[in-house]
């Protein structure tokens, strides 16, 4: 199997971004300067260590926005109000009602503004679930009358294409030049301390009265033999997929495990979800996980409960497919193996 680990998802997506007129903000467009190339090998060397890949049109774009191949800090000023290390959702919500407010607030921001949820998260996770809710639509047509002259196909390279076309069109509303215009700076590197009030980023020292840590997380791997090195993946390079995974097994039960062994089952890939407990969903009301569970059969996709993974082997890919990942299981139904 390729196997998926589970990870969290913290707020809901927008499919759109938000007007200036709801926001009062006017977003001025990325400078043309020093944009990312999707032709040159190093910018393609360079978006791969900020994970994302490949480095198309759209996920070009996505980075004008969100890490701008050369951005040019501030000069300091004298102290900062407020001083935000992290540009995910909390780390721009901060800094920027900080400035609006009249505080003077900076941004500082390593890896990629907007955090999981414009890349990683509620974003693409709901462009992908939009998806496989078309490709059901299309699979009932004819309970509505509808004919087909031939069975839907689904293009899975265009799925993920469309799902970087929608972040790459959000982008702009979490971006540096977004930050600016309402009123926060932005310093793009790694803050670090240096004293009570204190931070260094780039070797510029910012001063400040108050220091708001919002850096978020990242997924956290299960302690299995084998599985760290095994190609693993998780929601940092799930939608970086552009082929079709003809198996998937699902680590976890909980609402984004869920979500994406569904998708995933929609658009044709045989999904196995092992599940620790009894049920589904065990942190939810026991009616939400029999609902869920009879939605997941429905759609074809094997749930063995009380499953433990001992152990994980995996085989190099073949050329153009994927690897053969083999996990030994106990529970789940009885003892074995799955691949």
């Amino acid at each position: 199997f390729c196997m998926a680990t589970l990870f969290r998802l913290s707020a809901l997506a927008y499919l759109s971004p938000p007007s200036a007129a709801a926001t009062g903000i006017r977003t001025p467009p990325v400078s043309a300067v020093a944009r990312w190339d999707p032709s040159a090998d190093a910018d393609a060397s360079a978006a791969r260590l900020l994970e994302i890949e490949p480095l198309d049109a759209s996920n070009a774009r996505l980075l004008d926005a969100v890490h701008p191949r050369h951005w040019t800090d501030p000069s300091p000023p004298e102290v900062y109000d407020l001083v935000v290390i992290g540009a995910g959702a909390g780390g721009l919500v901060s800094a920027k009602q900080a400035a609006r407010r009249g505080a003077r607030s900076c941004l500082i921001s390593e890896a990629l503004a907007g955090g999981d949820c414009l890349n990683v998260g509620c974003v693409p996770s709901k462009a992908l679930l939009r998806a496989a809710r078309a490709v059901r639509e299309v699979r009932r047509a004819e309970e509505f009358g509808v004919r087909l002259s031939a069975p839907p196909a689904v293009d899975f390279a265009a799925v993920m294409q469309r799902l970087r076309a929608k972040r790459a069109q959000i982008a702009p509303a979490d971006s540096h030049e977004g930050t600016n215009a309402a009123g926060a700076d932005v310093y793009q590197g790694r803050g670090r301390f240096t004293g009570r009030n204190t931070v260094e980023v780039n070797g510029k020292v910012l001063r400040f009265r108050k220091a708001v840590i919002a850096t978020g997380g990242r997924a956290a791997l299960p302690p299995i033999p084998g599985l760290e090195t095994a190609p693993f993946l998780t929601n940092a390079n799930l939608f970086n997929l552009d082929s079709l995974p003809p198996r998937l097994a699902v680590l976890g039960a909980g609402a984004v495990a869920l979500e994406m062994a569904h998708a995933f089952s929609a658009f044709g890939s045989a999904v196995t979800v092992l599940a620790r407990s009894g049920r589904l969903l065990p942190r939810e009301h026991p009616k939400a996980g029999e609902a869920v569970a009879a939605a997941l059969r429905e759609a074809g996709v094997t749930v063995r409960y009380n499953a433990t993974v001992e152990r994980v082997a995996h085989t190099s890919p073949e050329a153009g497919g994927f690897p053969r990942i083999t996990l030994h299981a106990v529970g789940g139904g009885g003892g074995g193996e799955a691949a």
